[in-house]
Protein backbone atom coordinates (compact mmCIF):
# COMPACT_ATOMS: atom_id res chain seq x y z
CA UNK A 1 0.00 0.00 0.00
CA UNK A 2 1.40 3.37 -1.05
CA UNK A 3 0.24 6.31 1.05
CA UNK A 4 0.63 9.91 -0.10
CA UNK A 5 0.81 12.11 3.00
CA UNK A 6 -0.39 15.65 2.41
CA UNK A 7 1.17 18.66 4.06
CA UNK A 8 -0.87 19.04 7.22
CA UNK A 9 -1.27 15.35 8.04
CA UNK A 10 0.85 13.44 10.52
CA UNK A 11 1.04 9.67 10.79
CA UNK A 12 -0.29 8.49 14.13
CA UNK A 13 2.64 6.36 15.24
CA UNK A 14 3.15 7.43 18.79
CA UNK A 15 0.55 7.62 21.52
CA UNK A 16 1.98 9.21 24.61
CA UNK A 17 -0.72 11.68 25.66
CA UNK A 18 -2.25 10.90 29.03
CA UNK A 19 -6.00 10.94 28.60
CA UNK A 20 -8.78 9.73 30.90
CA UNK A 21 -9.98 6.61 29.14
CA UNK A 22 -9.32 2.90 28.83
CA UNK A 23 -9.77 0.48 25.96
CA UNK A 24 -11.37 -2.92 26.32
CA UNK A 25 -8.76 -4.93 24.42
CA UNK A 26 -10.72 -8.17 24.39
CA UNK A 27 -11.51 -9.14 20.82
CA UNK A 28 -9.06 -6.63 19.38
CA UNK A 29 -5.87 -8.64 19.63
CA UNK A 30 -4.72 -11.43 17.36
CA UNK A 31 -2.57 -13.76 19.41
CA UNK A 32 0.96 -14.47 18.21
CA UNK A 33 2.45 -16.63 16.98
CA UNK A 34 -0.37 -17.92 14.78
CA UNK A 35 0.61 -21.45 13.82
CA UNK A 36 -2.18 -22.37 11.42
CA UNK A 37 -0.93 -25.10 9.12
CA UNK A 38 -4.27 -25.77 7.45
CA UNK A 39 -4.47 -24.70 3.80
CA UNK A 40 -7.21 -22.06 3.87
CA UNK A 41 -6.91 -20.95 0.23
CA UNK A 42 -10.14 -22.58 -1.01
CA UNK A 43 -12.23 -21.29 1.91
CA UNK A 44 -10.59 -17.87 1.53
CA UNK A 45 -11.52 -17.71 -2.15
CA UNK A 46 -15.07 -18.90 -1.50
CA UNK A 47 -15.60 -16.38 1.30
CA UNK A 48 -14.06 -13.55 -0.72
CA UNK A 49 -16.19 -14.33 -3.79
CA UNK A 50 -19.30 -14.34 -1.62
CA UNK A 51 -18.50 -10.81 -0.44
CA UNK A 52 -17.47 -9.74 -3.95
CA UNK A 53 -20.87 -10.70 -5.31
CA UNK A 54 -22.86 -9.19 -2.44
CA UNK A 55 -21.04 -5.92 -2.82
CA UNK A 56 -21.24 -6.06 -6.63
CA UNK A 57 -25.03 -6.33 -6.41
CA UNK A 58 -25.11 -3.31 -4.07
CA UNK A 59 -22.98 -1.26 -6.47
CA UNK A 60 -24.95 -2.35 -9.53
CA UNK A 61 -28.28 -1.52 -7.85
CA UNK A 62 -27.19 2.12 -7.47
CA UNK A 63 -25.53 2.43 -10.90
CA UNK A 64 -27.89 4.13 -13.34
CA UNK A 65 -25.75 3.52 -16.43
CA UNK A 66 -24.26 0.20 -15.28
CA UNK A 67 -20.77 1.57 -15.85
CA UNK A 68 -18.41 1.47 -12.86
CA UNK A 69 -15.11 0.25 -11.43
CA UNK A 70 -14.11 -0.42 -7.83
CA UNK A 71 -11.86 -2.63 -5.70
CA UNK A 72 -13.82 -5.17 -3.63
CA UNK A 73 -10.55 -6.25 -2.03
CA UNK A 74 -9.68 -2.75 -0.81
CA UNK A 75 -13.15 -2.19 0.62
CA UNK A 76 -13.04 -5.64 2.26
CA UNK A 77 -9.74 -4.79 3.96
CA UNK A 78 -10.93 -1.46 5.34
CA UNK A 79 -14.09 -3.00 6.78
CA UNK A 80 -12.07 -5.88 8.26
CA UNK A 81 -9.75 -3.37 9.90
CA UNK A 82 -12.66 -1.51 11.46
CA UNK A 83 -14.17 -4.78 12.65
CA UNK A 84 -10.96 -5.60 14.55
CA UNK A 85 -11.72 -2.66 16.85
CA UNK A 86 -15.51 -2.72 16.86
CA UNK A 87 -17.79 -3.79 19.68
CA UNK A 88 -19.01 -7.38 19.61
CA UNK A 89 -22.34 -6.65 17.88
CA UNK A 90 -20.88 -4.50 15.12
CA UNK A 91 -17.93 -6.84 14.77
CA UNK A 92 -20.26 -9.78 14.18
CA UNK A 93 -22.27 -7.87 11.56
CA UNK A 94 -19.13 -6.89 9.64
CA UNK A 95 -17.58 -10.36 9.89
CA UNK A 96 -20.83 -11.86 8.60
CA UNK A 97 -20.90 -9.41 5.71
CA UNK A 98 -17.26 -10.09 4.84
CA UNK A 99 -17.41 -13.83 5.54
CA UNK A 100 -14.38 -13.40 7.78
CA UNK A 101 -13.57 -16.36 10.08
CA UNK A 102 -13.91 -15.73 13.81
CA UNK A 103 -10.78 -17.74 14.59
CA UNK A 104 -8.03 -15.13 15.07
CA UNK A 105 -5.23 -17.08 13.43
CA UNK A 106 -7.27 -18.18 10.41
CA UNK A 107 -8.39 -14.60 9.98
CA UNK A 108 -4.77 -13.46 10.01
CA UNK A 109 -4.02 -15.93 7.21
CA UNK A 110 -6.87 -14.36 5.24
CA UNK A 111 -5.25 -10.96 5.72
CA UNK A 112 -1.91 -12.29 4.55
CA UNK A 113 -3.46 -13.81 1.43
CA UNK A 114 -5.37 -10.60 0.74
CA UNK A 115 -2.40 -8.24 0.96
CA UNK A 116 0.70 -10.21 -0.03
CA UNK A 117 0.35 -10.19 -3.81
CA UNK A 118 -0.12 -6.51 -4.65
CA UNK A 119 3.48 -5.61 -5.40
CA UNK A 120 4.68 -2.59 -7.39
CA UNK A 121 6.98 -3.46 -10.30
CA UNK A 122 8.03 -1.78 -13.53
CA UNK A 123 5.33 -3.63 -15.46
CA UNK A 124 2.52 -3.53 -12.89
CA UNK A 125 1.24 -0.32 -11.32
CA UNK A 126 -1.38 -0.90 -8.62
CA UNK A 127 -1.40 2.11 -6.31
CA UNK A 128 -3.63 1.57 -3.30
CA UNK A 129 -4.32 3.94 -0.39
CA UNK A 130 -6.54 2.83 2.50
CA UNK A 131 -6.77 5.50 5.17
CA UNK A 132 -8.71 6.19 8.34
CA UNK A 133 -8.40 9.97 8.64
CA UNK A 134 -8.99 11.06 12.24
CA UNK A 135 -9.62 14.57 13.48
CA UNK A 136 -6.71 16.24 15.25
CA UNK A 137 -6.71 15.12 18.88
CA UNK A 138 -8.44 11.77 18.24
CA UNK A 139 -6.05 9.07 19.48
CA UNK A 140 -6.01 5.52 18.09
CA UNK A 141 -6.11 2.48 20.35
CA UNK A 142 -2.46 1.32 20.26
CA UNK A 143 -3.38 -2.37 20.21
CA UNK A 144 -5.87 -1.94 17.38
CA UNK A 145 -3.42 0.29 15.52
CA UNK A 146 -0.75 -2.39 15.85
CA UNK A 147 -3.08 -5.00 14.31
CA UNK A 148 -4.04 -2.96 11.25
CA UNK A 149 -0.45 -1.85 10.65
CA UNK A 150 1.18 -5.27 11.09
CA UNK A 151 -1.35 -6.84 8.75
CA UNK A 152 -1.08 -4.01 6.20
CA UNK A 153 -4.83 -3.44 6.42
CA UNK A 154 -5.00 0.36 6.52
CA UNK A 155 -3.14 3.49 7.58
CA UNK A 156 -4.19 5.98 10.24
CA UNK A 157 -3.61 9.72 9.77
CA UNK A 158 -4.70 12.91 11.50
CA UNK A 159 -6.09 16.15 10.01
CA UNK A 160 -7.89 19.25 11.32
CA UNK A 161 -11.29 18.01 10.16
CA UNK A 162 -13.35 20.22 12.47
CA UNK A 163 -10.90 23.08 12.92
CA UNK A 164 -10.30 23.62 9.19
CA UNK A 165 -12.78 21.57 7.12
CA UNK A 166 -12.33 23.61 3.92
CA UNK A 167 -8.60 22.96 3.74
CA UNK A 168 -9.16 19.34 4.72
CA UNK A 169 -11.57 18.81 1.81
CA UNK A 170 -9.15 20.33 -0.68
CA UNK A 171 -6.27 18.19 0.55
CA UNK A 172 -8.45 15.06 0.46
CA UNK A 173 -9.35 15.84 -3.15
CA UNK A 174 -5.65 16.13 -4.01
CA UNK A 175 -4.86 12.90 -2.22
CA UNK A 176 -7.64 10.95 -3.88
CA UNK A 177 -7.52 12.69 -7.29
CA UNK A 178 -11.29 12.86 -6.91
CA UNK A 179 -14.06 15.40 -7.40
CA UNK A 180 -15.95 14.52 -4.20
CA UNK A 181 -19.05 16.63 -4.84
CA UNK A 182 -20.63 15.56 -1.53
CA UNK A 183 -18.07 14.68 1.15
CA UNK A 184 -19.52 14.70 4.65
CA UNK A 185 -17.15 15.96 7.39
CA UNK A 186 -19.72 16.16 10.19
CA UNK A 187 -18.04 13.36 12.14
CA UNK A 188 -14.56 13.19 13.67
CA UNK A 189 -13.15 10.95 10.93
CA UNK A 190 -13.51 9.82 7.32
CA UNK A 191 -12.46 6.71 5.41
CA UNK A 192 -10.53 7.27 2.18
CA UNK A 193 -9.84 4.54 -0.33
CA UNK A 194 -8.15 4.80 -3.74
CA UNK A 195 -6.96 2.18 -6.22
CA UNK A 196 -5.26 2.89 -9.55
CA UNK A 197 -4.34 0.17 -12.06
CA UNK A 198 -2.18 0.56 -15.15
CA UNK A 199 -0.05 -2.35 -16.35
CA UNK A 200 1.57 -4.03 -19.31
CA UNK A 201 -0.09 -7.07 -20.84
CA UNK A 202 2.08 -10.16 -20.98
CA UNK A 203 1.59 -10.03 -24.78
CA UNK A 204 0.84 -6.68 -26.36
CA UNK A 205 -1.87 -5.83 -28.84
CA UNK A 206 -0.49 -4.65 -32.17
CA UNK A 207 -0.70 -0.88 -32.78
CA UNK A 208 -1.75 -1.48 -36.37
CA UNK A 209 -4.79 -3.43 -35.23
CA UNK A 210 -6.47 -0.71 -33.14
CA UNK A 211 -9.69 0.23 -34.90
CA UNK A 212 -12.51 2.67 -34.14
CA UNK A 213 -15.50 0.31 -34.04
CA UNK A 214 -19.22 0.52 -33.22
CA UNK A 215 -20.33 -0.33 -29.68
CA UNK A 216 -23.87 -1.61 -29.07
CA UNK A 217 -26.28 -1.94 -26.20
CA UNK A 218 -27.34 -5.43 -25.15
CA UNK A 219 -30.21 -5.35 -27.66
CA UNK A 220 -27.79 -4.72 -30.52
CA UNK A 221 -28.55 -1.03 -31.00
CA UNK A 222 -25.47 1.12 -31.78
CA UNK A 223 -24.77 3.58 -28.95
CA UNK A 224 -21.30 4.87 -29.84
CA UNK A 225 -17.77 3.83 -30.69
CA UNK A 226 -14.74 2.34 -28.95
CA UNK A 227 -11.13 1.77 -30.00
CA UNK A 228 -10.89 -2.02 -30.28
CA UNK A 229 -7.49 -3.61 -29.71
CA UNK A 230 -7.36 -6.68 -31.95
CA UNK A 231 -5.10 -9.68 -31.96
CA UNK A 232 -5.36 -13.17 -33.42
CA UNK A 233 -3.77 -15.80 -31.21
CA UNK A 234 -4.37 -18.92 -29.21
CA UNK A 235 -6.11 -17.78 -26.05
CA UNK A 236 -7.67 -19.09 -22.86
CA UNK A 237 -11.44 -18.98 -23.26
CA UNK A 238 -14.42 -20.60 -21.67
CA UNK A 239 -18.18 -20.87 -21.52
CA UNK A 240 -19.90 -20.65 -18.12
CA UNK A 241 -23.05 -22.70 -18.64
CA UNK A 242 -24.84 -21.46 -15.51
CA UNK A 243 -24.59 -17.88 -16.73
CA UNK A 244 -24.67 -18.59 -20.47
CA UNK A 245 -21.60 -16.38 -20.59
CA UNK A 246 -18.48 -16.32 -22.73
CA UNK A 247 -15.32 -15.67 -20.71
CA UNK A 248 -11.81 -14.68 -21.73
CA UNK A 249 -8.61 -14.72 -19.69
CA UNK A 250 -5.75 -12.39 -20.64
CA UNK A 251 -2.48 -12.51 -18.67
CA UNK A 252 -0.92 -9.34 -17.30
CA UNK A 253 2.70 -8.65 -16.39
CA UNK A 254 5.84 -10.69 -16.18
CA UNK A 255 5.29 -14.41 -15.53
CA UNK A 256 1.54 -13.76 -15.95
CA UNK A 257 1.34 -12.60 -12.32
CA UNK A 258 -2.13 -11.16 -12.84
CA UNK A 259 -5.00 -11.87 -15.18
CA UNK A 260 -7.98 -9.91 -16.41
CA UNK A 261 -11.17 -11.88 -16.92
CA UNK A 262 -13.73 -10.58 -19.44
CA UNK A 263 -17.35 -11.77 -19.33
CA UNK A 264 -19.91 -11.35 -22.12
CA UNK A 265 -23.55 -12.46 -22.29
CA UNK A 266 -24.38 -13.03 -25.97
CA UNK A 267 -27.63 -14.83 -25.14
CA UNK A 268 -28.99 -12.20 -22.75
CA UNK A 269 -30.78 -8.91 -23.28
CA UNK A 270 -30.04 -7.71 -19.72
CA UNK A 271 -26.47 -8.02 -18.40
CA UNK A 272 -27.40 -6.58 -15.02
CA UNK A 273 -30.01 -9.28 -14.46
CA UNK A 274 -27.85 -12.05 -15.92
CA UNK A 275 -24.99 -11.55 -13.48
CA UNK A 276 -27.20 -10.47 -10.61
CA UNK A 277 -28.14 -14.08 -9.90
CA UNK A 278 -24.52 -15.27 -9.72
CA UNK A 279 -23.14 -16.97 -6.61
CA UNK A 280 -19.58 -17.88 -5.67
CA UNK A 281 -19.91 -21.33 -7.27
CA UNK A 282 -20.34 -19.62 -10.63
CA UNK A 283 -16.99 -17.85 -10.24
CA UNK A 284 -15.32 -21.19 -9.59
CA UNK A 285 -17.16 -22.52 -12.64
CA UNK A 286 -15.82 -19.71 -14.80
CA UNK A 287 -12.22 -20.46 -13.85
CA UNK A 288 -12.77 -24.19 -14.39
CA UNK A 289 -14.18 -23.57 -17.87
CA UNK A 290 -11.04 -22.04 -19.34
CA UNK A 291 -9.31 -23.96 -22.12
CA UNK A 292 -6.59 -22.81 -24.46
CA UNK A 293 -7.84 -22.83 -28.03
CA UNK A 294 -6.28 -25.35 -30.41
CA UNK A 295 -5.95 -22.68 -33.07
CA UNK A 296 -5.66 -18.87 -33.05
CA UNK A 297 -8.93 -17.03 -32.48
CA UNK A 298 -9.70 -13.35 -32.92
CA UNK A 299 -9.78 -11.33 -29.71
CA UNK A 300 -10.83 -7.67 -29.62
CA UNK A 301 -11.30 -5.60 -26.46
CA UNK A 302 -11.74 -1.83 -26.03
CA UNK A 303 -8.85 0.45 -25.16
CA UNK A 304 -10.26 2.42 -22.26
CA UNK A 305 -9.87 4.36 -19.05
CA UNK A 306 -12.68 3.95 -16.54
CA UNK A 307 -12.95 5.70 -13.19
CA UNK A 308 -15.62 5.78 -10.47
CA UNK A 309 -16.22 7.41 -7.12
CA UNK A 310 -18.40 5.41 -4.74
CA UNK A 311 -20.16 6.45 -1.55
CA UNK A 312 -19.31 3.22 0.27
CA UNK A 313 -21.05 4.30 3.47
CA UNK A 314 -24.42 4.22 1.67
CA UNK A 315 -23.62 0.84 0.14
CA UNK A 316 -22.60 -0.63 3.51
CA UNK A 317 -25.79 0.70 5.06
CA UNK A 318 -27.71 -1.02 2.25
CA UNK A 319 -26.01 -4.23 3.39
CA UNK A 320 -27.09 -3.77 7.01
CA UNK A 321 -24.08 -2.22 8.78
CA UNK A 322 -25.29 1.01 10.42
CA UNK A 323 -23.60 1.39 13.81
CA UNK A 324 -20.13 2.24 12.45
CA UNK A 325 -21.26 5.75 11.55
CA UNK A 326 -23.40 6.86 14.47
CA UNK A 327 -22.82 4.67 17.55
CA UNK A 328 -19.87 5.68 19.70
CA UNK A 329 -20.07 2.39 21.59
CA UNK A 330 -19.43 0.52 18.34
CA UNK A 331 -16.04 2.13 17.74
CA UNK A 332 -14.79 2.92 21.22
CA UNK A 333 -11.97 0.38 20.88
CA UNK A 334 -10.66 2.01 17.70
CA UNK A 335 -9.85 5.40 19.18
CA UNK A 336 -10.51 7.96 21.88
CA UNK A 337 -12.85 9.72 21.45
CA UNK A 338 -14.54 6.92 19.48
CA UNK A 339 -14.09 7.26 15.73
CA UNK A 340 -17.32 8.39 14.08
CA UNK A 341 -16.59 8.28 10.32
CA UNK A 342 -19.12 10.43 8.49
CA UNK A 343 -17.92 9.36 5.02
CA UNK A 344 -16.37 6.35 3.31
CA UNK A 345 -15.24 7.44 -0.14
CA UNK A 346 -13.77 5.01 -2.66
CA UNK A 347 -12.23 6.10 -5.98
CA UNK A 348 -10.87 3.57 -8.50
CA UNK A 349 -9.33 4.04 -11.95
CA UNK A 350 -8.43 1.29 -14.39
CA UNK A 351 -6.54 1.79 -17.66
CA UNK A 352 -6.42 -0.72 -20.50
CA UNK A 353 -3.84 0.05 -23.19
CA UNK A 354 -2.33 -2.05 -25.96
CA UNK A 355 1.23 -2.11 -24.59
CA UNK A 356 2.72 -5.43 -23.47
CA UNK A 357 5.97 -7.13 -22.55
CA UNK A 358 6.13 -9.39 -25.61
CA UNK A 359 5.31 -8.78 -29.24
CA UNK A 360 2.04 -10.20 -30.54
CA UNK A 361 2.18 -13.40 -32.59
CA UNK A 362 1.95 -13.18 -36.38
CA UNK A 363 -1.62 -12.95 -37.61
CA UNK A 364 -2.96 -16.18 -39.07
CA UNK A 365 -6.02 -16.72 -41.22
CA UNK A 366 -7.92 -19.60 -39.67
CA UNK A 367 -10.91 -21.11 -41.53
CA UNK A 368 -14.13 -20.90 -39.52
CA UNK A 369 -14.72 -24.64 -39.83
CA UNK A 370 -11.49 -25.59 -38.01
CA UNK A 371 -12.24 -26.93 -34.47
CA UNK A 372 -11.08 -24.60 -31.69
CA UNK A 373 -11.18 -27.15 -28.86
CA UNK A 374 -13.60 -24.87 -26.98
CA UNK A 375 -17.20 -25.35 -25.93
CA UNK A 376 -19.33 -25.25 -29.13
CA UNK A 377 -21.35 -22.42 -27.58
CA UNK A 378 -18.28 -20.23 -27.61
CA UNK A 379 -17.71 -19.85 -31.33
CA UNK A 380 -14.50 -18.69 -32.98
CA UNK A 381 -13.91 -15.21 -31.56
CA UNK A 382 -14.30 -12.90 -28.57
CA UNK A 383 -15.27 -9.45 -29.86
CA UNK A 384 -16.18 -7.04 -27.07
CA UNK A 385 -18.59 -4.68 -28.84
CA UNK A 386 -21.42 -4.56 -26.29
CA UNK A 387 -21.78 -4.33 -22.46
CA UNK A 388 -19.41 -6.60 -20.57
CA UNK A 389 -17.94 -7.26 -17.14
CA UNK A 390 -14.28 -7.61 -16.31
CA UNK A 391 -12.08 -8.04 -13.29
CA UNK A 392 -8.41 -8.07 -12.31
CA UNK A 393 -7.31 -11.19 -10.42
CA UNK A 394 -4.08 -12.21 -8.75
CA UNK A 395 -2.95 -15.38 -10.53
CA UNK A 396 -1.77 -17.23 -7.43
CA UNK A 397 -4.72 -16.78 -5.09
CA UNK A 398 -7.32 -15.76 -7.73
CA UNK A 399 -8.33 -12.86 -5.49
CA UNK A 400 -10.48 -10.27 -7.27
CA UNK A 401 -8.60 -6.99 -6.88
CA UNK A 402 -10.67 -4.79 -9.19
CA UNK A 403 -14.16 -5.33 -10.63
CA UNK A 404 -15.87 -3.37 -13.37
CA UNK A 405 -18.96 -3.20 -15.56
CA UNK A 406 -18.70 -1.36 -18.87
CA UNK A 407 -21.63 -0.21 -20.96
CA UNK A 408 -20.90 3.43 -21.85
CA UNK A 409 -18.63 3.65 -24.92
CA UNK A 410 -15.68 6.05 -25.15
CA UNK A 411 -17.32 7.98 -27.97
CA UNK A 412 -21.08 8.31 -27.58
CA UNK A 413 -23.50 8.83 -30.46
Amino acid sequence: MQVIVFTFLIVSVGISVSIPHSFDLRGTHIQEPCNVYEDVLHSYRSDMYDFDLKFYRAVAARSVQYNFVYSPLSIWLILAGLAEGADSTTRQKIFNLLNVPYDDCTRQKYYQLATSHIVQTEDIKIISNRILLLDAGVTPNPTWYDIVMKNNILDVLNAPIRHNPAVTVEEIKKLMHAELPRINLNGNSVLLDTVDFNALWTTEFADAKIERSPFHDQLGNPVGFVDLMRVTKRARLGYAKSLKAKVLELPVGDNERYKIIFVMFPESKDVRASFGVADNDIIFEMFASFRESYVPVEVAIPRLVITSELDVRTLIEDLGVISLWNDSAATRNISYPPAMPSSFIHRATLTLENHGLHSPPPTEDVPSDVPTGLDPKFGHDFIVDRPFLFGLFDSETLTCIIASAYSVPTYKN
